[in-house]
């Protein structure tokens, strides 16, 4: 019925969505079979891999070739976990004030032998996210400015599927690996205005590292490919209201507002990435770069595949610091997280029969945000272990736009304190408390904006989401994971994880609320 919700909305995308759901959860009682028959495990497999220090050399990791000495112990996860997310008013108004959101998961990590290690895992995600305005495309927070939104906004259903896999083998002093991670997303609404959105996120990833005395030195390329299509369609024909492509800070392509409601959206990125790290089990120094780029192009399927903007992203992620891996360990790091986002707008010429050429590119658009920090953690204790971390830094953002000049500029200095005590006994029960708590102040801000030319909308759109930004930001939660391994189980564990958080403004109070149950062997 017109203007009422489907019951099976978008009959031939569910069909493919349920075919993708079987496949999906096949592969994943197909891993759990293989991995069953490997050695029984205990409680200390468990500690291994959620103890907070295994974590200090985590980002060395993204080079698949350091995955084969992460970890001296194998296990393999598998469970269900609901996350709730709700706010009296969302920070920031694209991506909504909450969401419900069930998902069932396997993961692995396999140590074959001293020489080969294979981890991987597969997930399937539904839910909702609830109240989303001014953005009728998935994936924003990887391709704003550059969406289509309208005034209207609602919940969106959504469907995740995801799988990822391993291998890294040691060849004497040579340790070489690849890995490849795959997502598949379905968002979409039932009620007019119903915007739908299906993504598909490529990652594939190779690396080598080679040990030197006691370091291994490493290097690692990738590649990433992006895809979706998105449409926005309405069912009453009396209802329709525009959809606009937004081109940042609150302007919009105005050639093609209104009627034009399909866009497609691909990119293929590269990256890089070198590692020095010490031994595992030694101390000494430590140093993370990795580079990305990944550009994405817009394009517009009803004008005959009309390319209107280009965003090209580029990221780098530096750090460095100091391990000592003793009875009592610490260790401390400086870095860097910058990103730089530049988006180009295509002006095209007069139309032929709805044919339109791009004539030039113009770099309309600009975002930068860099963030300088320095931390530590120390380590104490065996059965009763506890873990202390620290981060303090500086935050610097900056989006401008070209014509009529538009200017949102914010820094924040900020600290964050976190803790895990573990407690485990008789290789059968283990208990973890985590706790983190962390404040953002903001040091300055500035806004510059052509008001008197705005909608009263996007006026207040760019005033919530300013003051959003750049107002002081306090977060803090605690989380309780309990696993238990019964004598006569063979080696097969249950779990159970919670996880609190809370985060506000002056004005803003949002909770966060996740759950886990399973099983680990």
């Amino acid at each position: 019925m017109i203007g009422k919700e489907s019951i099976i909305p978008y009959a031939p995308v569910y069909k493919m969505i349920r075919k993708r759901r079987l496949l999906c959860l096949l592969l994943a009682v197909i891993w759990v079979s293989i991995v069953a028959r490997g050695q029984e495990k205990d409680s200390l497999a468990v500690v291994e891999h959620l103890h907070e220090w295994s974590q200090v050399m985590a980002v060395s990791r993204r080079n698949p070739a350091f995955m084969q000495t992460a970890y001296h112990s194998s296990i393999t996860q598998a469970g269900a976990h609901f996350s709730y997310r709700n706010a009296n008013k969302a920070f920031q108004a694209q991506n909504g004030d909450g969401h419900t959101l069930l998902s069932a998961y396997v993961t692995s990590y396999l140590r074959l032998d001293e020489r080969n290690t294979v981890w991987g895992g597969a997930a399937y995600q539904t839910g909702r996210k609830r109240h989303i305005h001014f953005n009728s495309t998935s994936d924003y927070d990887l391709l704003y400015p550059y969406v289509m939104a309208d005034t209207v906004g609602g919940n969106m259903e959504n469907e995740r599927y995801s799988f990822n896999g391993g291998y890294a083998v040691r060849i004497n002093r040579w340790s070489l690996g690849a890995l490849i991670d795959f997502r598949a997303e379905h968002e979409y609404r039932t009620i007019d205005p119903r915007p739908r959105g299906i993504a598909t996120d490529l990652t594939i990833r190779m690396g080598a590292n080679y040990e030197w005395k006691d370091y291994l030195m490493g290097v690692g390329v990738g590649t990433r490919t992006y895809k979706q299509t998105n449409n926005v369609d309405f069912y009453n024909p009396l209802g329709v209201i525009p959809e606009y492509h937004m081109t940042g800070l609150g302007t919009d392509y105005v050639r093609f507002a209104g009627a034009v409601r399909s866009a497609y959206y691909k990119g293929t990125g590269i990256m890089a990435d070198v590692q020095m790290t010490p031994v595992r089990g030694k101390s000494g120094a430590y140093l993370s770069v990795e580079g990305h780029f990944m550009p994405y192009e817009n394009i517009l399927t009803e004008l005959n595949a009309l390319p209107i903007t280009r965003l090209e992203t580029s990221k780098l992620n530096v750090r460095t610091g100091w391990i000592n891996d003793k009875k009592i360990g610490w260790t401390t790091f400086v870095g860097i997280d910058a990103e730089r986002r530049n988006g180009k707008e295509h002006i095209a010429g007069s139309s032929s029969s709805t044919e339109y050429r791009s004539l030039i590119s113009l770099s309309m658009f600009a975002a930068n945000r860099y963030d300088y920090y320095l931390g530590g953690k120390l380590n104490v204790g065996k059965s009763r272990n506890l873990t202390l971390s620290m981060r303090i830094g500086f935050i610097d953002d900056l989006a401008t736009y070209v014509d009529l000049r538009r200017e949102m500029a914010f820094t924040k200095s900020y600290g964050a304190f976190s803790w895990q005590w573990m407690w485990h006994s008789k290789q059968q029960w283990l208990v973890a408390w985590k706790g983190h708590m962390a404040y953002y102040h903001n040091r300055s801000k500035r806004i510059v904006m052509p008001y008197a030319w705005m909608d009263s909308k996007i006026t207040d759109l760019i005033n919530e989401t300013y003051a959003s930004m750049t107002a002081n930001r306090m977060t803090f939660g605690i989380s309780i994971d309990g696993f238990y391994y019964p004598k006569k189980w063979g080696g097969v564990g249950l779990f159970l994880s919670t996880d609190i958080q809370h985060e506000r403004t002056k004005h803003i109070k949002q909770n966060l609320l996740n759950a886990t149950v399973g099983v680990a062997f």
